[in-house]
């Protein structure tokens, strides 16, 4: 009987996974759509979400974050601004990046679309306790846990 139940959470575990990955790999393709090379998403993506936390970048700040070369990021942030997805927001005698309208817009588009697929790859598909799926198996993300324990 227990060898059956840790089949059915390891069945359920690895099909959460397959879900996960087929949603995170559809968001990125959104995302690469919108916005273009992966690189370039990453830097909007977290200008967006540094916005939305209340928390603006600088170039500074920004390379230290995304862990890039000022000198790449300065580059990137040029070709972005001239697209029209990011802009330079001056402040006092700081000079931060923030999205434009266009990516705001873009963006709000988006997340309606990302919750529709949410909706379909979750609707109905299997049923599950996920915290207590969590409990028997270490690996899962809980608030505050990290992968393995």
């Amino acid at each position: 009987m227990e060898d059956q139940s840790n089949r059915e959470r390891t069945d359920v575990r690895a099909e959460v996974q397959s879900q996960i990955i087929e949603c995170l790999n559809r968001f990125y393709a959104m995302e690469t759509g919108m916005w273009g090379k992966p690189v370039d998403c990453l830097i909007i993506r977290t200008v967006v979400q540094g916005r939305l936390q209340g928390k603006l970048y600088d170039l500074s700040a920004l390379a230290e974050v995304l862990d890039l070369p000022i000198s790449t990021l300065h580059r990137k942030v040029g070709s972005l601004v001239e697209s029209g997805y990011l802009r330079r927001q001056p402040e006092g005698k700081s000079i931060y990046i923030a999205p434009t309208d266009k990516t705001s817009v873009s963006l709000d588009r988006s997340f309606d679309t990302m919750i529709d697929t949410l909706r379909r790859l979750y609707k109905g598909d299997f049923d599950f306790d996920a915290e207590a799926l969590c409990r028997a198996k270490p690996l899962c993300m809980m608030p505050g846990k990290s992968i393995g324990g």
